[in-house]
């Protein structure tokens, strides 16, 4: 015999019956009425009714409390597996968090010390030093989560609605897959008539700007936003820098028309025009 519930309830309706039937043999209305002195009362045939029908009962009881507690171990061994499957998940989660947490404060460490070691040579490293380095840390950690974006399209009265659909747009011309959700969109810069203020776009991690600006190149296909150019977040030194880059590459242009130049980590890197278009557009 199965244990479930129903069987259960079952048993204990078969077993209520059961001893009313007893009561009414016995001539006894409840369980206290059912003495010693009520069955001696009884004559012998009505007596082995009672004792087979009690007799009946107790093996059906006993069956179904053997397979209630097969279940009971069934349901412990499996609810002891899934703990120990929980346990092990949850241990792989803080070893995991545990690298992260040690790969990301070892890199963290390192940009420190490479700020801190950018100091003039033989100046002392002090508390203020060390908050600069900082302060840099994180401010470069903010801006490789940022997107520029120059060339969109300015209307005199922009709603937002407009500039965050534009943007959207734009991300979708990359090819980029899938398209990262911006979380903050904005223009910078005072509003001039006729020119097309920059745009930034805040993601929601680094390797999302890298995966679109590596892609950036598929807006020259597009007949909209040919003539939009995405860039990095840079610092007002890295714009002279990267400005000056450029001008460098396009005095290189001048003279060898016949190679594809493009600015990678801050070089000036050439290939054959035959493999330009699997190359990234410059950042």
């Amino acid at each position: 015999m199965d244990f479930s519930v129903d069987r259960l309830n079952a048993m204990d309706l078969e077993t209520t019956s059961e001893l009313q039937k007893v009561f009414k043999v016995a001539n006894v209305s409840c369980r206290s009425d059912f003495t010693e002195t009520a069955l001696m009362k009884l004559n012998k045939n009505p007596l082995i009714k009672i004792i087979s029908s009690l007799m009946n009962l107790v093996e059906k009881n006993n069956e179904l409390c053997k397979s209630a507690a097969g279940k009971i171990d069934v349901m412990k061994s499996e609810k002891i597996a899934d703990q120990k499957l929980i346990i092990e998940v949850q241990q792989g989660q803080m070893n995991s968090v545990q690298e992260t947490v040690k790969s990301e404060m070892k890199s963290w460490t390192d940009v420190v010390k490479k700020n801190t070691a950018q100091r003039p040579s033989g100046k002392p490293l002090t508390q203020n030093s060390i908050k600069q380095a900082v302060r840099t840390v994180n401010e470069e950690t903010k801006r490789s989560k940022n997107l520029m974006i120059y060339g969109c399209h300015e209307s005199d009265k922009e709603a937002d609605f407009e500039l965050n659909k534009a943007v959207k747009e734009i991300l979708k011309g990359t090819d980029v897959f899938p398209v990262p959700l911006a979380c903050e969109v904005y223009r910078i810069g005072r509003k001039e008539p006729g020119k097309n203020r920059p745009v930034k776009v805040e993601l929601a991690c680094a390797s999302e700007v890298d995966s679109v600006l590596m892609r950036a190149r598929n807006l020259r296909d597009s007949k909209v936003f040919k003539h939009v150019y995405l860039g990095p977040d840079r610092t007002r030194e890295e714009q002279l820098a990267h400005s000056k880059l450029v001008k460098e590459m396009k005095q290189m242009i001048q003279k060898d028309s016949n190679k594809h130049y493009f600015i990678r980590d801050r070089k000036i890197c050439s290939a054959d025009k035959s493999l330009s278009s699997q190359m990234p557009q410059s950042s």
